[in-house]
């Protein structure tokens, strides 16, 4: 029996990017660190959200107004969920 490699190609919370660059994808599953955590009134940052709890990964950004994760087709992950 023959094992499926787990790549982003095959996994469903990956969507290619159009236009300028079509060789990397992005990685829905992968939140905004920023969005995960609880702040204190003066923006600190003190813990993760519940429903962030059971997240592996994350990303930031130095402004912390946008980031995302992007990668190629062949790269691997733990969170593969075959389409």
């Amino acid at each position: 029996m023959m094992t499926q490699i787990k790549t982003c190609e095959t996994c469903q919370h990956w969507e290619r990017r159009d236009g300028i660059d079509k060789h990397v994808g992005r990685c829905r599953e992968v939140s905004e660190y920023w969005d995960a955590i609880e702040r204190d009134d003066d923006g600190c940052s003190r813990k993760l959200q519940p429903e962030y709890a059971k997240h592996l990964a994350f990303v930031q950004a130095a402004n912390d107004y946008y980031a995302m994760l992007l990668t190629r087709p062949n790269f691997g992950c733990v969170q593969h969920k075959q389409k």
